[in-house]
């Protein structure tokens, strides 16, 4: 009688990853494109053209999709890899004072023998662990937007795996655009524009139209890359929505891909440790924290 509350256990833990991985297709590569500081409500026609017009009709849209309100950018970037966030980045600390050692994908996919990319617009050199650039000139780089740099154990390989798009000006993505037109990227590639291109800063006009244009010049090369083959896939997410009262938490994401069924519209809630989760499972290797209990993205695979 004393084997049946184990048996029951390790059931439990069975059926709580099992249906979620058994629904999520293997993921080849897998490019994962973050905005900054963009709601829901924000996604609009007219603020986003490219993205409403062109891709989401082309791709899965994810309309109750959360962030988390009581983190930070740098805290919902983690989440993303991690499935947990500590208070020390809740408070968007340097990576010199908010350095963990923690499990996350990008380990795990090394782990693996699958690789991975931090790619980081405008960084002055690869793992860069201070801001740099500015604001007028269109080319501001932020620290704490580089989830990379706050794991240990991650700097070793630090030149290959948390590169530069380009280099320092404006709009310069000619390493990544190199490496996508040879194939040359990472299994799972986390692509984070400036400051000015992923809708942080107003650069004069409409944020969330910069970070719309972002996709428009970077989405058909990634499409066009022969890393994308018949087994890639693109999610669009942001960090966290705008101040209040713009629904803060409440943000978008859409799945793009010859994996995903076009025009879907899930309208379950997720949030990014379910992102973590849905990563995970389409690499083949476990969830980790919080995202072992969170809701997968299952509904939008073919």
């Amino acid at each position: 009688m004393k084997l049946l509350p184990a048996f029951l256990a390790a059931a439990a833990v069975f059926l709580s990853v099992a249906p979620a991985s058994a629904a999520i297709p293997d993921f080849g590569h897998v490019f994962l494109i973050v905005g900054e500081n963009t709601s829901y409500s924000q996604i609009t026609q007219r603020h986003a053209p490219y993205l409403t017009k062109t891709l989401r009709p082309r791709g899965a849209w994810l309309t109750n999709y959360h962030s988390f309100t009581k983190s930070s950018s740098l805290g919902n970037y983690v989440a993303m890899i991690s499935g947990q966030f500590t208070r020390c980045e809740a408070n968007n600390a340097l990576p010199s004072h908010c350095h963990q050692n923690a499990p996350s994908l990008f380990a795990q996919l090394a782990a693996s023998g699958r690789s991975w990319r931090d790619w980081q617009e405008s960084m002055p050199r690869p793992c860069y662990p201070r801001d740099a650039g500015k604001p007028s000139l269109h080319n501001e780089y932020t620290a704490h937007h580089n989830p990379a740099l706050y794991f240990a154990g991650l700097r070793a390989s630090c030149a290959a795996d948390d590169p530069s798009m380009g280099g320092t000006g404006a709009k310069d993505t000619r390493t990544f655009d190199a490496a996508l037109a040879t194939g040359a990227v990472g299994d799972l590639n986390l692509i984070v524009p400036n400051d000015c291109e992923n809708g942080h800063d107003p650069c004069g006009d409409d944020p969330v139209r910069h970070f719309d244009q972002f996709l428009a010049r970077e989405v058909p090369k990634i499409e066009s890359s022969p890393a994308f083959g018949s087994d890639g896939v693109i999610l669009v997410t942001w960090d966290e929505g705008a101040d209040p009262p713009k629904d803060p938490g409440h943000v978008g994401l859409l799945a793009l891909g010859p994996l995903v069924n076009a025009g879907t519209v899930d309208r379950v809630r997720h949030n990014h440790y379910g992102l973590e989760r849905t990563l995970a499972a389409g690499f083949r290797v476990a969830p980790l924290a919080h995202a072992k209990k969170s809701t997968a993205i299952g509904r939008v695979w073919r």
